[in-house]
Order: structure tokens, then sequence, then C-alpha cells
């Protein structure tokens, strides 16, 4: 299901016409299928997004220290949990961290393993959660001044995404496979970076840092 809508956001696409805006906004996605026995599973979280310039924050909700602990005892960082800071660098070239709160350092991750940590080195990906320079294939309706909706069908089932204009920021997207067993949304509420909001990687910034394949021990 996970692949489904990695697919579906990667195939999404259009040129931005304006610059992202600075924001911030809380992301919930959620997940349902049903299985052949009828039963069907519901996964829902969310997360807390700061866009500002040139970084982008983000943080799941609700979850502690977004630890795990592996069969030997060993504490590691929870990569799907952990709060997470993509930014560019003075190349234009987008770098990766995570935040590890409860040892109070920095973990950042080489573009050799950003596989490993599900990321796939996208700026217009990681800063507005779809590639908006290639929607190509998917029909365009414009719903309002600001709200243009995008559809495309398939036999692997349907996409839908509601883009705004204002936030250069989808508001929802439906990912629905063709038997209709599983579903996929995200919806976006976004409103404006106050200026005295606190930035998180600024507070982390001195945070000692640590290289990823350190933490594989």
């Amino acid at each position: 299901m996970k692949n489904l809508l990695i697919s579906a956001l990667l195939a999404l696409a259009a040129a931005a016409q304006a610059a992202a805006p600075d924001l911030q906004a809380v992301v919930r996605y959620e997940t349902v299928s049903r299985g052949a026995d009828g039963v069907e599973k519901t996964v829902r979280y969310s997360e807390k997004w700061i866009r500002q310039g040139q970084h982008v924050w983000r943080e799941r909700l609700g979850s502690s220290q977004a630890q795990r602990h592996d069969d030997d005892g060993h504490q590691h960082l929870d990569y799907a949990a952990a709060r997470r800071h993509v930014w560019l660098d003075g190349r234009k070239q987008p770098q990766l961290e995570f935040i590890h709160a409860g040892r109070k350092e920095r973990i950042q991750v080489a573009p050799r393993e950003w596989s490993d940590v599900g990321f796939n080195g996208s700026w217009p990906q990681a800063s507005q959660l779809v590639d908006h320079a290639r929607l190509k294939g998917f029909s365009r309706r414009q719903e309002s001044a600001d709200i243009t909706l995008y559809r495309k069908a398939s036999a692997e089932g349907g996409k839908t995404l509601r883009w705004s204009r204002r936030w250069q920021m989808p508001l929802e997207i439906e990912v629905r496979s063709a038997d209709g067993r599983q579903r996929e949304t995200i919806r976006v509420t976004p409103q404006a970076l106050a200026p005295s909001t606190p930035l998180p990687w600024r507070q982390s910034a001195g945070w000692p840092a640590r290289d990823y394949l350190d933490t594989l021990d």
C-alpha cells in the first residue's frame, strides 16, 4: 500500500508558477484497506509541517521518542516517525538530517543512504508533498481562483489532487485501487507562518551531529 501512494506522488506534475510561501501545516494521512475476508483496516497519523525559505521540517504528532528496540536490545531511531529536516545548501542541493530529541543529536544522512530512510532526493516533493512540475496525463479543472482539481484514471485505479495556488501545496490527495479495496488519503491544513514562530531546526542546530551509518551498529 505504501508503494501505491509513493508511486502516485511521484507521478504527479505541472510547473509551479510561484515561489512556495512560508507556512505551517498539519498533514493528515489515512490508509484504508479491505481484505479478501471483508475485514477493513484503517491506519491514521498526522504530521506537523513547517516550511520556511529553503527549509522544511516534518514531525510526527502523537509519537513519543520515535525509538525502537531490536532483538539485541539496542535502541535505534525510528526514521519513519522521527523529526526530519530537509534543506537546500549553498549549491541548491538537498540535505537531510533527523533529530534524536532524546539524545539531543542530529543524524545526518548522505545521499547514498537516502533510500534507506525513505527519501528520494526530490526538493519539490520534500517541500510541497508532490512534484508539481510534472502533471502530465491528468485532467484539470479549475474549482476556484485558488484551487485546481487534477484527476487521472488507469487500470490500476484513480488518483485525485486538489492543488492550492496560494499555498503551493496540495490540500488533498487521494489514491484508490481499481477494485476499491485500498484507499489512501492525505489532507493538508495550512496557515501562514507567523514571524514569531520558533524554527525547530535552529533550536537543534547546536546539537552534535552523527553520521547515519554510525547509528546502525
